[in-house]
């Protein structure tokens, strides 16, 4: 069992980060190791976290700390999520179909719906975060594990609960993890999220940052169904950036 779960993190950990991972990423299916997404998603969370603080501490202004921060998320995870949601964006934006926001979706070069999604996007995270990191440490670093732990395993949901849109590609590639590996990464993604946030913020804020990721999350899968039938690999990674920057919004409300 230790084994499993220890070659499911590597592959999750090789998945989602730029991380060499030592002996290579295992060549097990990814879409049951993802019941390891939460775990991993909280330790990259909490380095962004211990970064934002770090640099706080230095007496560095907010919103300086926060775009380094972001800068260094960016690094860790070669822009995974934000080229999803680039993608994303000009696909429901610029497609008149189906098969048109696909090929757009697709298509490496950004337009201007991307563009405008990510520069609006990051702007947000990063004026919140900057408003954050004028707080305790402590509450910086727990919320955002917990984000970077629900908004990953909120990944494995979508995949689960919704059928590839198209027959390749990254998301296809990874295959369609169970209902089962799903419940698992929910359930422990939540219970890791819910204790970082109930133990900094208190009850109120928690059912409010917590509601924010959920909210995000199925209004991202509903779109996704009208737009395309489905998920790609880039609604995977817009999912993850959008929970995580409304649920960093609903914390800076409090601060």
């Amino acid at each position: 069992m230790a084994k499993s779960w220890t070659a499911d993190l590597a592959a999750s950990f090789g998945f989602l980060t730029r991380l060499p991972i030592p002996g290579g990423v295992p060549s097990a299916p990814l879409a049951e190791a993802m019941r390891a997404f939460p775990v991993a998603g909280a330790v990259i969370g909490a380095a962004s976290g211990l970064v934002l603080a770090g640099l706080a501490s230095t007496g560095l202004p907010g919103l300086a700390a926060a775009g380094l921060t972001l800068a260094a998320l960016a690094v860790l995870t070669g822009g995974l999520h934000e080229d999803g949601l680039a993608d994303t964006a000009d696909g429901f934006g610029g497609g008149q179909d189906r098969d048109g926001k696909l090929a757009i979706m697709r298509d490496s070069h950004i337009g201007a719906y991307g563009v405008m999604a990510l520069v609006l996007g990051l702007l947000v995270k990063a004026a919140c975060l900057g408003a954050l990191a004028e707080g305790p440490a402590t509450a910086v670093v727990a919320l955002l594990a917990a984000t970077g732990a629900l908004s990953r395993a909120l990944i494995v949901w979508l995949m689960a609960s919704t059928p590839p849109a198209r027959s390749d590609g990254l998301a296809h590639g990874a295959g369609q993890p169970s209902d089962f590996t799903s419940r698992k990464a929910l359930l422990l993604g939540g219970i890791i999220a819910a204790l970082l946030i109930l133990a900094t913020w208190g009850l109120g804020p928690a059912l409010v940052i917590l509601g924010a990721g959920a909210l995000v999350a199925g209004l991202t899968r509903f779109l996704a169904m009208r737009q395309i039938g489905g998920h790609t690999g880039d609604i995977c990674g817009a999912l993850q950036f959008l929970v995580e920057t409304a649920m960093i919004a609903a914390a800076a409300s409090f601060s």
